[in-house]
């Protein structure tokens, strides 16, 4: 299997997956206030159908990598079959402790979770309160800090990015100077942007006592400025920081991520459960891992994407947020979802605006033949020339 088709195969299995599971509930129901979006088509309901419907159009609307899984990881799992019925206990451990050698930690410094989502909203639910409320600053990944109906979970302080769509931790601070829990994604979701290193650390020194960051580093391999805070754990700082393998390791279905903090406070976690992370999931990520070339080449490959799509955009009079990730902001001067929903009867699907910024949109970065129809499709809808 290529990589492409690999990629292709993952992400819309993923989707339509999705889908077909949350058919008999309202897409409100399942995101936050701040990132519902219109329903997409449902999918056809058996295998064969699906795996027909692959190619019926450009889906760029969940920070999926085009990709998918890596040679690497193809390879490692191939022959596993027989082990499907067996939960592998001991294969977390091992990950783990290749994982903490690779970045200056100790073993007892990582949970690995199915997925990164568990432990960004155990977080939430351990260190934070009506008393201690989570901040951040919004639009940002808030997915996690939502309950039934669209509801917060637990008292949460927000307040917008300022004015350049940039995190300014002292505003924050300044809103929230009993906060339990401080959220940072960086580089941030939607937006695309890095907190410089220096601010993260200056709300780290300026934080009230007993206080946590939690920084979410979900799309850091794709950026050329942002600075990891894992060396901050080798410290022993009040920081947790959350890595997945779905972005840039195209692992997305089959879910894995991991938490890195102090033993003390990946036990409070705890609290909130653990479940077993899927074995060939596991499996696929050690051997990711393992190989070096792996995340120069996908960094340099969305890079090169990306930096495409920005000048045709550019040449074109539209703006554009300066990501330094795998996905996008574009500025559309008038209702994201209308311009979403546009795309979407061009077959080309897409995500709409977020919270404080309407005349929004963002895009996923997918191969060089989904950007071009992603061109087409936004030069008719937007009345630019293709």
């Amino acid at each position: 299997m290529t990589d492409d088709l690999a990629g292709t195969v993952s992400r819309r299995m993923l989707m339509r997956g999705a889908l077909g599971a949350a058919a008999a509930l309202p897409l409100s129901a399942h995101l936050s206030p701040a990132r519902a979006q219109p329903a997409m088509p449902l999918p056809p309901q058996d295998p064969a159908g699906m795996i027909a419907s692959l190619t019926d159009g450009v889906f760029i609307n969940a920070n999926e990598n085009p990709l998918g899984p890596g040679e690497s990881a193809l390879r490692a799992l191939a022959g596993l079959e027989k082990l499907g019925g067996r939960y592998g206990f001991p294969l977390s451990a091992r990950l783990a402790t290749l994982f903490a050698a690779q970045n200056g930690l100790k073993a007892e410094n990582i949970a690995i979770h199915p997925g990164s989502f568990a432990p960004l909203r155990n977080a939430m639910l351990a260190f934070s309160s009506k008393d201690r409320p989570i901040a951040y600053a919004e639009p940002t990944f808030s997915d996690g800090f939502y309950g039934a109906n669209g509801q917060p979970v637990t008292r949460a302080v927000t307040v917008p990015l300022a004015g350049d769509f940039a995190l300014d931790v002292r505003a924050l601070l300044a809103a929230a100077p009993d906060a339990g829990l401080f959220y940072i994604c960086n580089p941030n979701n939607p937006t695309g942007l890095v907190t410089p290193r220096a601010d993260i650390e200056w709300l780290l020194a300026n934080k009230p006592a007993g206080s946590l960051l939690l920084i979410d580093e979900a799309y850091i391999h794709y950026s050329e400025s942002a600075q990891s805070c894992l060396d901050l754990v080798a410290k022993g700082a009040d920081v947790l920081v959350l890595r997945t393998f779905s972005k840039i390791y195209g692992l997305a279905g089959l879910r894995l991520g991991l938490v890195a903090a102090r033993r003390d406070l990946l036990d409070r976690l705890m609290d909130y459960g653990v479940n077993i992370p899927p074995m060939p999931a596991v499996i696929a990520a050690e051997a990711s891992l393992l190989d070096p070339a792996l995340v120069p080449a996908r960094k340099a490959y969305t890079a090169a994407v990306r930096n495409d799509v920005f000048a045709w955009l550019k040449e074109r009079g539209i703006r554009t947020l300066p990501s330094e990730t795998s996905f996008a902001m574009l500025h559309v001067g008038r209702p994201g979802e209308e311009v979403q929903a546009a795309l979407a009867r061009e077959r080309v699907f897409t995500s709409g605006s977020r919270k404080h910024m309407p005349d929004w949109m963002r895009i996923s970065f997918g191969t060089p033949a989904e950007m071009a129809a992603f061109k087409t499709a936004f030069a008719k809808v937007m009345g630019l020339k293709a």
